[in-house]
């Protein structure tokens, strides 16, 4: 019977392991700031259609279709996204770069973390943002 990959990690040297444990975080970090579907999203982070729908309360299925949908409730985007470990921020690029955040999409515990504030530096179409 063969060894599962878990169990020759553990065996190798602390320093390996840490390289290994980095490595994959970079992995991980490239995959999502490259995503263009949920499916990407939930496929970076490691977890199954199944799992998901466990944490949301729904069935397979649904998360399914939810991925394949071109049109949602952001509240539902919100969720899934949370079962992810990722945070939704909605927010409006004007034609000079400004960005306004659309305060209306936060939550009052949100609001009350950023400030008052709702305008931001100009936008970088450079690469998305990820937060570590």
């Amino acid at each position: 019977m063969g060894r599962k990959l878990e169990d020759v990690i553990h065996g190798l040297p602390a320093e390996r392991q840490a390289k290994i444990a980095a490595l994959s975080q970079e992995k991980v970090e490239e995959m999502i700031a490259h995503a263009s579907s949920l499916t990407d999203f939930r496929k970076a982070v490691g977890k199954t259609q199944a799992e998901v729908a466990r944490e949301l309360g729904i069935q397979q299925h649904a998360v399914s279709q939810l991925e394949k949908r071109s049109d949602t409730y952001v509240s539902t985007l919100r969720r899934f996204l949370q079962s992810l470990g990722m945070t939704l921020e909605l927010s409006v690029v004007a034609q000079n770069g400004t960005r306004i955040e659309l305060r209306n999409f936060l939550r009052p515990q949100e609001i009350e973390a950023e400030g008052t504030p709702a305008r931001k530096k100009p936008a970088t179409a450079d690469k998305p943002a990820v937060k570590k």
